[in-house]
């Protein structure tokens, strides 16, 4: 991950403008003063542009599930159900940030240390948020970028405001997924349950509109800067910063959740995506599935049901939650399944997990209302703690440099456990 942001940051550099065209109502699109990724401790959803929810943090094993605030706090008005996963900024230009948006409409600006609301950020959309933000730098500070219940693709600024020039930008239909970033130009690109894949120049006008199905599934970008989106169709397809569609691929179900890239010298080597009908696929970059990769259940692993959750992708592990209650660890090269932990519910919250200590920590919600910390022992799970929240955790949680662990559950309040 490394080698690539840093190839981006070169490739910013340059910021080739090839194949933006302006808008039909004769407002050109522009790359002046484009966002670019924050490399913040866990800037969008997945944590990063390929997607791997994954993140070398040796701290989280020493995480003594404690509570350290919620928000709002226990005797205040609970918020909408959180859906939308947290962010987290990276304090520099802008004071140390949480941000998630709700159901209610709002997005939220939440100080990690306190878990008080930042009174100097303010925004409200028209409808519902599921999209989780994407933290980016512009002007100097934050700006986030988020779909909308109102089928607009979201731009604001560090006060909540929306951004200058031609924000939001109108997609059509609800925009659970949640975008992502172009490093070379700032491109913004999202999707949306209409079946509109959007990529959005900085100052907010519309490069491209490409037709598709509908679109819940989170897109992950290679160094190749190929865009990877599941469909409701169930194909997983491939699309150029141009907008140029490259391959589809066809899976047994509607695919609801995030592709994972895996990347070797700064190249993409294969995709990994999971489906509604419980299967899990390895694709090649030519939009072929890998033969030595077949997803099975050994050992009398219960069949698995619907997969709604994202994969994490750790060294040679994926691990990905499912509607049949489990989470499952799976052998990225074989496709077999290495061991299951079971939860009393179903599993739609997409994993976060920590490496760097002696075990990998694997973080995920579950339906049953508890939040579960897992170690991957190797040939089984260890259960480490479980957080009881006492209601649905369909949010994902995200991981803090210090450790903590936040997630939004759908009792309307954001979980700090330390």
């Amino acid at each position: 991950m490394t080698r690539f942001l840093a190839l981006a940051v070169v490739a910013l550099l340059g910021t080739g403008l090839a194949g933006c065209s302006g808008s039909g109502n004769g407002v050109n699109c522009s790359f002046n003063s484009p966002a670019t990724f924050a490399e913040t401790p866990w800037p969008k959803f997945r944590h990063d542009l390929l997607n791997s929810g994954t993140v070398v943090n040796p701290l989280v094993a020493m995480n003594t599930g404690q509570l350290l605030w919620m928000f709002p706090a226990a005797n205040d008005l609970a918020k909408g159900p959180f859906a939308a996963s947290p962010v987290i900024n990276g304090g520099t230009t802008t004071p140390p940030r949480i941000y998630i948006g709700s159901t209610d409409g709002y997005m939220y600006a939440v100080e990690p240390a306190t878990g008080i609301q930042d009174p100097t950020f303010y925004f409200v959309s028209p409808s519902s948020i599921t999209s989780t933000a994407l933290v980016t730098q512009r002007f100097g500070a934050d700006a986030l970028f988020f779909g909308g219940g109102d089928g607009d693709l979201w731009g604001i600024d560090s006060t909540g405001i929306v951004q200058v020039t031609n924000w939001p930008s109108s997609v059509t239909g609800f925009l659970s997924s949640s975008p992502t970033i172009g490093t070379t130009d700032g491109t913004i690109y999202g999707a949306s349950l209409s079946g509109f894949i959007a990529a959005v120049c900085p100052n907010g006008v519309e490069r491209f509109l490409l037709s598709t199905s509908g679109i819940q599934s989170s897109p992950a970008i290679g160094p190749d800067f190929i865009l990877y989106y599941g469909g409701d169709d169930r194909q997983l397809r491939a699309v150029s910063n141009t907008g140029v569609l490259q391959w589809t691929f066809s899976t047994s179900g509607p695919i609801l959740n995030a592709p994972v890239l895996t990347v070797a010298d700064g190249v993409t080597t294969a995709i990994y995506v999971a489906d509604n009908a419980g299967s899990i696929y390895k694709v090649g970059i030519n939009g072929l599935p890998v033969p030595d990769f077949k997803f099975s259940n050994p050992g009398g692993v219960v069949p698995v049901g619907p997969i709604q959750s994202s994969p994490a992708l750790a060294g040679d592990r994926l691990y990905v939650g499912s509607d049949d209650g489990n989470l499952y660890a799976v052998d990225a090269t074989t496709g077999a399944v290495v061991w299951a932990f079971h939860t009393d519910g179903s599993i739609i919250s997409s994993p976060a997990v920590a490496t760097g200590g002696a075990e990998p920590v694997i973080v995920v919600g579950s339906n049953d209302g508890n939040l579960y910390f897992v170690l991957d022992s190797g040939a089984s799970p260890t259960p480490m703690m479980t957080f009881p929240i006492g209601a649905a955790v369909r949010s994902s949680p995200t991981i803090a440099t210090d450790g903590t662990v936040y997630v939004g559950a759908d009792d309307g309040r954001l979980y700090a456990i330390h």
